[in-house]
């Protein structure tokens, strides 16, 4: 799983701007960063392959078998979610490497108190893929409020209905 001569290589530096961010949940992208760097200070190089996914993407991903989501039911249609991979070895890693993935990235969580669900623990697994555990709240904001564009601004508005209450 090391690679050290991978981790200085323009390549690695180019995987690092790969996912589309813009909009994405200010904690999915924080946890990213910090996973990314505390598998990085271990010699190994991941990225994110996806954070923020477009309907037809997901559509695609579904009708191939490799999402039990569709268009609007996954949390990277919101924001809410990461694929992180390895940086040469993509998703080809045995159980025990990912083992390790899934620690670490429930350490990184925990250090940033971001309750997080990891596709590692489900039945249809699926160990790069890490999602906020509340991603469904903010799915309603967007469902029921079609001018919000971005998770910001989803949070903004929960927030300000919540201090109406």
């Amino acid at each position: 799983m090391r690679d050290r001569e991978f981790l200085a290589s323009l390549r690695h530096q180019e995987q690092q701007f790969r996912a589309g961010r813009e909009g994405a949940h200010p904690f999915i992208v924080a946890f990213e960063g910090r996973f990314i760097r505390r598998m990085r200070a271990l010699g190994v190089p991941m990225f994110a392959h996806e954070v923020w996914r477009m309907p037809e993407r997901q559509d695609e991903l579904y009708r191939a078998g490799r999402s039990k989501a569709k268009a609007g039911q996954s949390p990277h249609n919101f924001g809410c979610a990461v694929d992180l991979v390895h940086g040469t070895q993509g998703w080809n890693l045995n159980d025990q490497q990912w083992s390790l993935i899934g620690h670490v990235g429930k350490e990184v969580a925990l250090s940033l108190g971001v309750k997080l669900v990891w596709g590692g623990d489900w039945k249809f697994y699926d160990p790069a893929h890490w999602e906020l555990a509340d991603w469904r709240v903010i799915r309603g904001v967007f469902q029921s409020n079609p001018d919000v564009r971005t998770v910001p601004e989803a949070l903004a508005l929960l927030a300000k209905e919540r201090s109406q209450v």
